[in-house]
C-alpha cells in the first residue's frame, strides 16, 4: 500500500486518500491479469478493502476487515476536531495529521515508536493506557525511560522489530502519517458513491481494542446486507498477532464458502 515499507511513498498528502489507494489495487490485478480478488485488510489496510467495494465494485470477490468498522460515505463533511469530539480515542489522530511533524518525531526514534506500539492487550492496559495514546506518541523521541519505550512486547520477536525499523529508515515517517490527513480529500472524492456495501464480506472485531472498539461496527449489518460478523476475545488492536491461530482459522472457514474459480481479467467479455 503506498506510504508503506517497499511501496511508493510519495511526501505530497494529494497522492493519498482512499480513490488513489484503491486505484493501486486494480492496476496491480490489471498487472496481475487478475479480474476479482478477495480483499482482506486491518487498520489502515481494513479501510482501503472496504473502499475497493465502492470505488472498484467489480474487481471485488469479497472483502474482509479486521478491526476496521466500514463507515459508508458521509452528506456532510465532518472535520477532525468534531470527529474527535464523536470519538474520543481518535484524538491522537490530530498529532499524526500534521504528517511532516510526526514523521521527524517517529525517525528521530524508530525502534522506540515501535516498541511502544506493539504491544498486547494487557500490555496495553498496563503500560499505555496511564500515559495515553497522544501523549505516548508525542514522547516518542523524548528520551524519557519508561518501560513502553524500554521494554520490547512478546508480541513480536527482535528481529520482527529489526525489520520494522529497517522498513521505515527507507523513506520515513511522513508518507504513511498522510494517511491521517486526508479526511477532506476522501469526504470530496466520494461524493456520489454508494453507501450500501453488497459484496460477501466478513468483519473480524477484537474485544479489547481500544481505538477501533467493537461497537463501532454496530452500524454495519444496516448498510452491507451479506456481512458475516464475528469477534475475537481476549485481544487487542494486534489481533492478528495476539490471536493469530483464531483468526487464521475464521479466515480459513470463510474463504471456503467463496465460489473463487480462477479468472483472467484478459478473458472477461468485451464490450464491443
Amino acid at each position: 500500500m503506498r506510504g508503506f515499507g517497499e511501496s511508493s511513498a510519495p511526501k505530497e498528502r494529494e497522492f493519498y486518500g482512499a480513490k488513489n489507494t484503491t486505484g493501486d489495487f486494480a492496476t496491480l490485478l490489471d498487472a496481475l491479469d487478475i479480474e476479482k480478488a478477495v480483499f482482506i485488510g486491518h487498520d489502515w489496510g481494513g479501510a482501503m478493502v472496504w473502499r475497493m467495494c465502492l470505488y472498484h465494485p467489480d474487481r471485488v470477490l469479497a472483502v474482509c476487515g479486521v478491526c476496521t468498522p466500514y463507515t459508508p460515505p458521509q452528506d456532510e463533511y465532518v472535520d477532525l476536531d468534531s470527529l474527535v469530539k464523536l470519538v474520543p480515542q481518535f484524538a491522537y489522530h490530530k498529532f499524526l495529521s500534521d504528517s511532516e511533524a510526526a514523521g521527524r518525531k517517529f525517525d528521530a526514534a524508530p525502534t522506540r515508536f515501535f516498541t511502544a506500539m506493539f504491544r498486547r492487550n494487557r500490555e496495553y492496559a498496563a503500560d499505555v493506557a496511564p500515559i495515553g495514546l497522544s501523549k505516548m506518541l508525542t514522547g516518542v523521541d523524548s528520551g524519557v525511560d519508561h518501560p513502553v519505550f524500554t521494554t520490547r512486547s512478546v508480541l513480536l520477536s527482535e528481529d520482527e522489530l529489526a525489520y520494522y525499523v529497517a522498513q521505515y529508515a527507507r523513506q520515513g515517517f511522513h508518507p504513511t502519517c498522510n494517511l491521517y490527513g486526508t479526511h477532506k480529500l476522501d469526504f470530496e472524492s466520494e461524493r456520489g458513491l454508494p453507501k450500501v456495501l453488497r459484496h460477501k464480506a466478513l468483519f473480524i472485531g477484537a474485544m479489547n481494542d481500544g481505538v477501533l472498539r467493537p461497537e463501532m461496527a454496530s452500524g454495519m449489518p444496516r448498510v452491507m446486507p451479506n456481512l458475516e460478523m464475528k469477534f475475537v476475545p481476549d485481544a487487542g488492536h494486534w489481533v492478528l498477532w495476539e490471536q493469530k491461530e483464531q483468526v487464521n482459522a475464521l479466515l480459513a472457514d470463510w474463504l471456503q464458502t467463496i465460489d473463487a474459480a480462477p479468472r483472467r481479467w484478459s478473458d472477461r467479455p468485451s464490450k464491443l
